[in-house]
């Protein structure tokens, strides 16, 4: 019998949870990064929950939410699914969408329907994919450098355009991108002394880090400015002594994850979004 433990707070969630997140840190990025976060601010928010799925003691899966943003889900067993979506729906009247491996997504929003009524619907697909060792490709006009103050409008700008092209929401609060230029998680590709792509690299773990928010403006692709720069910023992370990279690439978009592969990131796991539409008048 699956029993689900139910947390307000961060940090007795990594307590009960982190060692069994770190044997697939790969996978896992998105929880720890996110978990440990909201533990290191000391922030209290309304609304926030975690939990876990356990069977005679043994971890075998998790689930969070950060209001007002979608429930993310780990591989979960599916017998452990309907306790699990109980538990939400005992906590949330609605969710907006749930995000995890393909089948675990989809039988928690089957049972979202059974509780809360509405209907549910796939959204975006996602590829997780994992570096350990970069493929350098050809090299392209220009170099990689941090981003320096002077960048931050424009990288605003360029992720604004980037959430639109990808339906992923990028911080555009100008304290969040100061504060990666800041701590030298933000990188600019220059070609004749302008910035023509962008790439953050901000989800640390223990012995990863996650590369995100890669953007080239429409005008300036196809001259493999996106390649250079996402193989400089891995293997930058590689020397800092990160044992591997990850990142996410909609699995729509042959493009991106052409480029990726061509520099050594491999798939490791398929994740998709399941949007939740909440019955009528509900």
């Amino acid at each position: 019998m699956f029993g689900v433990a139910t947390y307000h707070e961060p940090a007795a969630f990594l307590e009960h949870a982190g060692d069994w997140l770190l044997r697939r840190e790969d996978c896992h990025n998105l929880f720890l990064t996110l978990s440990h976060a909201r533990a290191d601010s000391g922030r209290a928010e309304d609304g926030t929950m975690w939990a876990v799925v356990e069977r005679e003691g043994r971890v075998l899966g998790c689930a969070l939410r950060l209001p007002p943003y979608k429930a993310l889900l780990t591989d979960v067993p599916a017998g452990a699914l309907p306790e699990l979506t109980r538990s939400f729906a005992n906590r949330f009247d609605q969710l907006p969408a749930v995000c995890g491996p393909v089948e675990a997504a989809e039988r928690f929003a089957t049972h979202w329907v059974e509780l809360r009524g509405g209907g549910w619907q796939r959204g975006m697909e996602q590829g997780v994919y994992r570096l350990d060792k970069v493929d350098r490709p050809r090299g392209a006009p220009g170099r990689m450098r941090l981003a320096r103050p002077d960048d931050s409008h424009i990288a605003i700008d360029w992720g604004r355009a980037f959430a639109r092209e990808t339906g992923v929401t990028f911080p555009t609060a100008i304290r969040v991108v100061d504060a990666w230029i800041r701590l030298g998680f933000l990188f600019v590709w220059e070609d004749r002394g302008r910035p023509v792509s962008i790439a953050v690299a901000h989800g640390r773990t223990r012995r990863g880090v996650r590369i995100g928010y890669v953007y080239t403006p429409p005008e300036e692709r196809s001259r493999g400015y996106a390649s250079a720069l996402v193989a400089e910023v891995s293997e930058g992370m590689l020397d800092q002594g990160y044992e591997f990279c990850v990142l996410y690439a909609d699995l729509a978009n042959a493009t991106s994850n052409a480029i990726y592969r061509s520099i050594g990131y491999r798939l490791i796991e398929r994740v998709c979004d399941v949007d939740l539409v909440p019955r009528r008048g509900g």
